[in-house]
């Protein structure tokens, strides 16, 4: 917190570790994102944004053929280091691994958010920790953030490289009902891509609970 000409400037920092969770043939992605709010207050003025960025601190694809167990293992290891242990969101993408796999983290105590990615335009509310999320919302977050410059990689990210070979292979479509889906080219991966998407929904993208209503059928 610093001072400057009767004014106030306050720092929020929190912090985010999202998982998307890979196949045989596909890497499981883990992102670790910092938010970062600086405002400023004057008594008179009350509180006004003056910057706010989703720093990448950490990108890791886990090897091919690592047992979910050890995934786990390898998550925890990342969530018990500081800052992550002294307080973090903590998502994962089970769409193609099912809910079973999920549920190892539970296991474990972890208790992440849930995501199954899908189609469509709307998002819904399963139950506490599971929801349902177009990967059009994921990645429009994703673009938008990009765009206004608030979402930012260190250059010395170990998959700096990667993850923008795969933005660029990342490609919209608009249907003939104006409807747009986003899909990475032929062969490519998407995984990092997904895993930095699903830590921003967790800030930016997630609503409010309350807000979403839960269908009865899906009990």
């Amino acid at each position: 917190m610093g001072v400057t000409e009767g004014y106030q400037e306050f720092v929020t920092d929190k912090w985010a570790l999202a998982a998307d969770l890979g196949q045989s043939n596909d890497p499981t992605a883990i992102c670790v994102m910092q938010h970062r709010v600086v405002e400023r207050g004057h008594w008179r003025e009350g509180l006004t944004k003056v910057s706010e960025h989703f720093d990448v601190r950490h990108l890791q694809r886990l090897p091919l053929g690592l047992s979910y167990l050890d995934q786990v293992a390898e998550v925890r290891r990342l969530l018990a280091r500081p800052p992550l242990r002294d307080g973090c969101k903590f998502t994962i993408d089970s769409t193609g691994v099912g809910r079973a796999v999920g549920d190892l983290f539970n296991d474990a105590g972890m208790s992440p958010t849930q995501v199954t990615i899908t189609a469509g335009n709307e998002q819904t509310r399963v139950d506490h920790y599971r929801w349902h999320v177009p990967k059009a919302v994921l990645i429009s977050i994703l673009d938008a953030r990009l765009h206004l410059g608030e979402l930012r990689f260190a250059a010395a990210l170990s998959e700096a490289g990667a993850m923008a070979d795969e933005l660029k292979d990342f490609q919209r479509k608009v249907s003939a009902a104006g409807r747009s889906t986003w899909e990475a080219r032929v062969g490519s991966h998407d995984d990092l891509v997904l895993s930095c998407a699903l830590a921003l929904w967790s800030f930016v993208g997630k609503p409010n609970p309350s807000m979403v209503t839960v269908p009865t059928d899906w009990y």
